[in-house]
C-alpha cells in the first residue's frame, strides 16, 4: 500500500472517530466533512496511474477521465449534503436551544409526551 492511500485511510479514520466520539452536531458534521475528504482523496489516489493529463501527452498514454468526473461529482454532492445538514442542525438548535445530541434527544422525547 502506498503512502497516499494510507494517508487517505487515516483521514477517513479521523473523521469516523470524530463522528463516533463527539456529542455536538456541528462537530459531527465537521467529522463527516473530514471523512468525505478522505474518501475523495482515496478516489484520487486509486484513479491516478502515473501519467500526465490528456492535453500534455500522446493519446495513448493519458489519464482516464471517468474517475475525475466521479470525484468532482462526489465533492459537489458532499458539499450539498453538508449544507443541507447544517440547515437542519441550525433549525434544531433554534427550536430546542442545543446542539448536544443527548440533550436534544431528551428534549424531543419530552416534547412527544
Amino acid at each position: 500500500m502506498n503512502l497516499d492511500l494510507f494517508l487517505s485511510l487515516v483521514i477517513m479514520a479521523i473523521g469516523i472517530s470524530i463522528v463516533a466520539v463527539k456529542r455536538d452536531l456541528i462537530i459531527k458534521l465537521i467529522g463527516i466533512g473530514i471523512m468525505e475528504t478522505g474518501v475523495t482523496l482515496s478516489f484520487v489516489v486509486l484513479g491516478y496511474n502515473g501519467t500526465l493529463p490528456p492535453l500534455l501527452t500522446l493519446p495513448i498514454e493519458r489519464v482516464d477521465p471517468l474517475p475525475q468526473a466521479l470525484v468532482i461529482t462526489s465533492i459537489v454532492v458532499g458539499f450539498a449534503v453538508l449544507a443541507l445538514s447544517l440547515v437542519f442542525v441550525l433549525y434544531l438548535s433554534s427550536v430546542y436551544h442545543t446542539t448536544d445530541v443527548v440533550k436534544l434527544k431528551k428534549r424531543i422525547e419530552k416534547d412527544e409526551r
